[in-house]
């Protein structure tokens, strides 16, 4: 009993917030309009890129939104809604606290009762009732954000840019940097340059003198003696 009337007092307050305030938003991708915030929950319909809705309220951290589109009543994933705040797009999972949408909860029970006993899923509602409501995150639109006709590039996310690299120069080498350099100095002899130290390269014309043959010398002194006949 206490649990029912839980039920009908946090519907009636999430009914009387709905009443209240409505945030007009698009659509940035097609997305499936559910029965409940969850992929798992009945298919209503698919609404196409840029389709208007008008947001009732979110769940926590604004992932899934209870809206109302093309005449039906369902929720959507956040991540594929934007919302024209300060004359800028905006995404509503980043944006929803700056523009006010209520965070709201999911009553089964009265929510279908409300708005889905036509539906062919309603005749086994029993069998959802019972089910525990998952907390999953909602999917993510496969290409960024749509521009609104006529308007500007989405608004980034309140607190600050996308992430810089850190200042300075690229990773330099083990060594402060340069290059080893070759022994000797470092200097590779250059064509045309001087020669290495401790001496010119030896000319091609000095050649050494030849030694002197001592026979050669010998037969000078015979001559000199006189003594020619013995």
């Amino acid at each position: 009993m206490k649990r029912m009337l839980w039920s009908l007092a946090t519907a009636l307050l999430m009914t009387v917030t709905a009443t209240t305030f409505a945030a007009d938003g698009y659509t940035i991708g097609n997305v499936n309009m559910r029965a409940g915030p969850d992929p798992d929950y009945p298919l209503i319909l698919t609404l196409a890129t840029g389709t208007p809705v008008s947001i009732q309220g979110c769940t926590d951290g604004w992932q899934w939104c209870d809206v109302i589109a093309a005449g039906n009543r369902g929720w959507v994933a956040g991540t594929y809604l934007q919302y024209t705040y300060n004359s800028q797009p905006v995404m509503v999972t980043d944006y929803g606290a700056r523009i006010g949408i209520p965070i709201v909860s999911f009553v089964i029970g009265t929510y279908w009762a409300r708005y889905y006993t036509g539906r062919p899923f309603y005749r086994d509602r029993a069998r959802w009732y019972g089910r525990p409501i998952p907390s999953r995150p909602p999917p993510r639109p496969p290409r960024p954000p749509v521009r609104p006709p006529g308007g500007n590039r989405p608004m980034p996310p309140p607190g600050g840019n996308r992430p810089q690299p850190p200042a300075g120069n690229r990773p330099q080498p083990p060594g402060g940097g340069n290059r080893p350099q070759p022994p000797g100095g470092g200097n590779r002899p250059q064509p045309g340059g001087s020669h290495p130290p401790g001496g010119n390269k030896p000319a091609q014309n000095n050649r050494p003198a030849p030694r002197p043959n001592p026979q050669q010398g010998n037969q000078g002194n015979h001559g000199n003696n006189g003594n020619g006949g013995n």
